[in-house]
């Protein structure tokens, strides 16, 4: 195909008009198919006229040119290839977090874009699609921002350069935190391993998946180090959230001692395990565990993420070092740090009254 000269097409008279024919390049890169175009009634041109008209469409069409060839040879790609295509190279080598991932897109993007090419897909026809789901109103601010990231990483940067996607506003929510006072009272309610489970939680400050991913080797009694080196997720073990994620910490010794009764004889395996030995996973703790002692104790529901919260908050208000809180819990920027800080009321007031006019 790629040394075919360029053609002018002919002129053929269809009841009283004129119509052009010339031929298609198609897919297959071998074949040509006839093409017929309307050019304009016999009353208002000659046939030499209609053959040069004929010649200017297909000068605007641009079959004569080696982008129209190549684009006969490699039609667009639809977003449903690209996204399967995205799924079986580069998703499979995210972290299990994603699993979830391939579902938005069935569920979300693909009744929208599945069938479009890539190069429709436009600035203009996004935003239309996120006003459709605001007003459906079936997802949830965070939830469109979140579905608009994973279509934006499957376009790719290229694709969607300068283009300014207005997104829906999500409401401000004051993220629950345990105080020292709650979690005492916690670990007094919480029956066999979970008193542990949840002290150590607190004072280390760590994610409930890097908690459930320790062994007993990653404890450094002597110093009152925890070595956090692995994470879980669904009980599947990987690796930490971020390379920050790997880092030891520093916790009081009080802990290390509950750690010793708690693992009694016991040298090496998990630090925490479920009934069939397998790691501890945070959705069952909150339902099963952690929730019904809030309410017992008459207390605001919080989840496990309630203490990395609390922890922090401690942290700040005993001035701390910000790197130090940044490196022990792990997190890249002290930016995401500083909205893990909380103070009550009464400690604002006393910082107040201490303050010298």
């Amino acid at each position: 195909m790629s040394r075919r000269s360029g053609q002018s097409g002919y002129v053929v008279v269809k009841g009283s008009s004129y119509h052009g024919r010339y031929w298609a390049d198609v897919p297959d890169g071998q074949s040509r198919v006839r093409k017929s175009i309307y050019i304009g009634p016999m009353e208002e041109m000659t046939k030499p006229e209609a053959k040069r008209q004929l010649r200017k469409i297909l000068e605007q069409i641009g079959v004569n040119t080696e982008a129209y060839l190549n684009k006969a040879i490699n039609p667009s790609e639809t977003f449903l290839q690209k996204a399967t295509r995205w799924e079986n190279t580069e998703l499979i080598l995210c972290k299990p977090s994603s699993l979830s991932i391939p579902y938005v897109i069935k569920k979300h993007l693909t009744p929208t874009f599945g069938a479009l090419s890539l190069d429709v897909i436009t600035e203009d026809k996004v935003k239309a699609w996120v006003a459709n789901l605001v007003k459906q109103g079936k997802l949830a601010p965070k939830s469109i921002h979140n579905v608009w990231k994973i279509l934006r990483i499957i376009l790719g940067k290229k694709h969607t350069l300068g283009w300014t996607i207005n997104m829906p506003r999500i409401p401000r929510k004051e993220q629950r935190y345990f105080t020292p006072e709650e979690v005492k009272k916690i670990i007094h309610k919480a029956p066999g391993q979970f008193a542990t489970v949840f002290a150590l939680q607190f004072e280390a400050g760590m994610r409930f998946g890097e908690l459930a991913g320790l062994h007993i080797e990653d404890l450094d009694f002597e110093r009152s180090i925890i070595h956090i080196r692995r994470s879980t997720f669904r009980a599947i073990e990987t690796s930490p959230k971020t390379d920050a994620g790997y880092r030891d910490v520093n916790v009081n010794p009080e802990v290390m001692i509950m750690l010793k009764k708690h693992i009694k004889d016991r040298k090496s395996g998990r630090l925490f395990m479920n009934r069939k030995g397998g790691p501890l996973v945070h959705g069952n703790v909150n339902r099963y565990v952690l929730k019904p002692i809030c309410k017992e104790l008459t207390i605001p529901i919080g989840t496990t993420h309630a203490f990395r919260h609390g922890r922090v908050s401690v942290l700040m208000q005993n001035e701390v070092p910000s790197l130090l809180i940044k490196e022990w819990v792990g997190h890249t920027s002290f930016k995401t740090t500083e909205k893990y800080g909380h103070f009550e009321a009464a400690y604002r007031q006393k910082v107040a009254s201490e303050l010298k006019s």
